[in-house]
This record gives C-alpha cells, sequence and structure tokens, in this order.
C-alpha cells in the first residue's frame, strides 16, 4: 500500500462515510511493549475480531514485535529488520506509556517516530500511533497523551488510534468495569479488547459494533465497549478535523 493510496483511505475515513473493506490493510505489524503484548498480544485480539467480522476468513498477516518496558527508540534495529524481511501495509508504533509525556523522554520519542515513519513510508506502508491510556488514579495523562500523540500526529500527517481516549471514556461511563490491572498500568482482557476494537475501527473504517469476536468476555461487555471503540473514533477523527 503506497502512500497515496493510503492517504485516499484516511480521508475517506475523515471527511466521508467508512471505506469498503477491500481497501482495508492487509499487513499490520504492531510494534511496542508489555502494553501491546499482554493478554496474548492485543495484535492476536485485532486479527480475530478483524477475521471474524469478514466471515471468518483469515487474510493477510499480523504480527507483532514487543519489547518488555521499552521505548520507542529501542525498536530501532528490529524494526530495520522487519521492514527489510516484508512488506508492511501499516506499521503500529507503541511508545512508552509516560515517554511522549516525560522530560528526557518526549524528544527522543519524537525523534523516533520521525526515522520510522520515513523508513516505513520508504518500505512503501504508513506509519500509525497507538495513543496509550492514563495510568490508574493519574487521569491527567490522558489529555497529556493526546496532546503528545496528536502532535506527532499532525507533524508527520500519520493516522493516530485513540485508545487512551477511549479508555478514558469506557471509565467515565463504567467505573465498575475494570480495564486495568492492580499495577495500575497494564490492560485486562477488557482493556486490550477495547483497543482491539479501536485498531478495527480505525483502520477499517468500519464499526465494530455487532462484532461476533467477544474474546471471552460477556455479551453485555463486549457490545459496550464496540460502542466506545466507534464513539471514541468518531469524535477523534472529527476533533482532528
Amino acid at each position: 500500500m503506497n502512500y497515496l493510496r493510503f492517504l485516499a483511505i484516511f480521508l475517506a475515513f475523515t471527511l466521508a462515510p467508512p471505506a469498503a473493506a477491500d481497501d482495508s490493510p492487509q499487513k499490520v505489524l504492531f510494534v511496542g511493549n508489555s502494553f501491546t503484548y499482554y493478554n496474548n498480544s492485543l495484535h492476536n485480539h485485532y486479527r480475530h475480531f478483524r477475521d471474524a467480522a469478514h466471515d471468518g476468513e483469515s487474510y493477510g498477516r499480523v504480527r507483532a514485535m514487543a519489547i518488555s518496558g521499552s521505548s520507542l527508540p529501542e525498536h530501532r534495529l528490529g524494526l530495520q529488520q522487519r521492514l527489510e524481511a516484508d512488506d508492511w501495509d501499516i506499521v503500529v508504533l507503541q511508545g512508552y506509556s509516560v515517554g511522549p509525556i516525560t522530560e528526557g523522554y518526549a524528544e527522543p520519542f519524537r525523534e523516533s517516530a520521525r526515522e520510522y515513519s520515513a523508513d516505513i513510508r520508504a518500505d512503501g506502508g504508513e506509519p500509525v500511533f497507538f495513543m496509550t491510556w492514563a495510568y490508574t488514579g493519574k487521569p491527567e495523562m490522558t489529555q497529556q497523551l493526546d496532546e503528545a500523540y496528536t502532535s506527532i500526529g499532525d507533524e508527520l500527517n500519520a493516522m493516530v488510534v485513540p485508545v487512551g481516549r477511549a479508555f478514558a471514556s469506557a471509565l467515565e461511563k463504567r467505573p465498575d468495569l475494570d480495564l486495568v490491572v492492580p499495577d495500575l498500568k497494564h490492560p485486562t482482557l477488557a482493556g486490550t479488547y477495547l483497543a482491539a476494537c479501536m485498531f478495527y475501527a480505525a483502520l477499517h473504517g468500519e464499526t465494530p459494533v455487532g462484532g461476533t469476536y467477544t474474546a471471552g468476555l460477556n455479551d453485555a461487555d463486549a457490545r459496550f465497549l464496540q460502542q466506545v471503540a466507534w464513539d471514541s473514533w468518531q469524535e477523534y477523527r472529527t476533533k482532528r478535523n
């Protein structure tokens, strides 16, 4: 998928009705840390949701490259190897949870984002940024992370998937539904499922509401998270316009 084709799809998501499934990315690589790989990995739940939504047919490739506790700059060598080994339509970039908003880490995050985006585009793909969520008890992080990820997304004309905004919205509506484990940082299965629904909405331009894949959650919680994901994606793409 070249840059012009992806840009056309992105504009269709933001300015027009959802794009058709045929325009969806076939090969997606997730790059991150434990926020990505918890609960048998976000990429697996995204893949299961995507396949179930399209008549259960598996297509393309979805992979993850995650290093525990890593910041974005630590993926330089691994990402270069992945780009040399395969052609990816989308490469999802997830920074350290507080990296984009912490002095001493924020600028290296932005420098790596610029470098990786250039490399990904040179390889024929598109970078997509994974906006992470606030720690439990630190709701101010939601806005801080929103500003940091939206800023780099705007600078690089890249898609940002606002998972952190969806977490905040879900917690406001359903404070009884745990999205973060007792360590106050990492996602529960429900949190990972919400993130997977967000990526489905953003990358496919289709509502996740009504999706049959529930990751083992009860139907009521799954439907709630699907709706939050779709609403959050719609609100964010309107904001960026």
